[in-house]
């Protein structure tokens, strides 16, 4: 089953910025993934301790999900009367703050996504009633007694984690600077599509921005495989490695000059 512990916050003032931040918290420092811990804390169970030290898991039954889903109806309905005027000028706002990840929402305050919040909240809450909510010190399938998860690196920067993964920490955080960089050009460029209160933008700017910036450094190679492989145009190369045309272009350019 694995070791399990009770979720707080670190002491480390780096570490507690960062975690404040809405829409940098869950992302590594060098790429554009969720960071280790931000995908342990979705690994959350109900225990019972037992004798001895001893735990056992509470499995989440029909009769836990069932009266989860009434106390959930129950606050919807009011939610409801709330964006109708008839609780007050403040009720509303008020039942988002208490019930809702206003930063998961990314501005939507309808019903329906109100729905969703509130549904997966009364569950949690419902289930920790018959033990306590506790969340995984380590990463699925991760052996016992490895690092804790991080919370500044992916399972791929964590130089923690492997000799494999050490490297690419090496590699990659040289070019931090670099990445920020990438990220604020791609944030100018698409200012009029991409909305700055959407988490899911934030993340497809740093896929980009890491995939442009690896390409930059090697342009060339990551190409060339693709062509070897029958893949000739530019619009396609560009999708490929998640790129812009010109980006692609300029490294063509560059290989055909040397």
């Amino acid at each position: 089953m694995g070791k399990i512990v009770a979720e707080h916050e670190t002491s480390s003032a780096r570490i507690r910025a960062k975690l404040r931040n809405p829409y940098s918290w869950c992302f590594c420092e060098l790429c554009g993934r969720t960071t280790e811990y931000a995908t342990a804390i979705e690994a959350r169970a109900v225990f019972k301790c037992l004798r001895k030290g001893a735990v056992k898991a509470i499995p989440l039954t029909d009769r836990i999900r069932q009266e989860a889903l009434r106390q959930s109806h129950e606050i919807v309905a009011r939610y409801e009367q709330a964006l109708a005027g008839d609780l007050g000028p403040y009720e509303a706002g008020r039942m988002l703050l208490a019930y809702c990840d206003v930063r998961d929402m990314r501005g939507d305050w309808t019903v329906e996504a109100f729905r969703d919040q509130v549904e997966r909240r009364t569950l949690i809450t419902e289930w920790s009633k018959h033990g306590d909510l506790q969340a995984a010190v380590r990463l699925p399938k991760q052996a016992d007694g490895t690092p804790k998860p991080s919370r500044l690196y992916c399972e791929n920067h964590n130089p923690k984690r492997s000799d494999d993964s050490r490297r690419a920490y090496q590699r990659d955080r040289r070019f931090v600077v670099e990445f920020e960089h990438v990220q604020a050009e791609i944030w100018a460029r698409d200012a009029d599509k991409l909305p700055r209160w959407d988490l899911e933008a934030h993340a497809h700017i740093r896929q980009e921005a890491y995939a442009m910036l690896q390409a930059m450094k090697s342009p060339t190679r990551l190409i060339d495989k693709l062509i070897e492989q029958g893949i000739t145009k530019q619009s396609d190369l560009a999708r490929l490695l998640g790129v812009s045309r010109q980006a692609v272009s300029a490294a063509l350019k560059e290989r055909d000059g040397k």
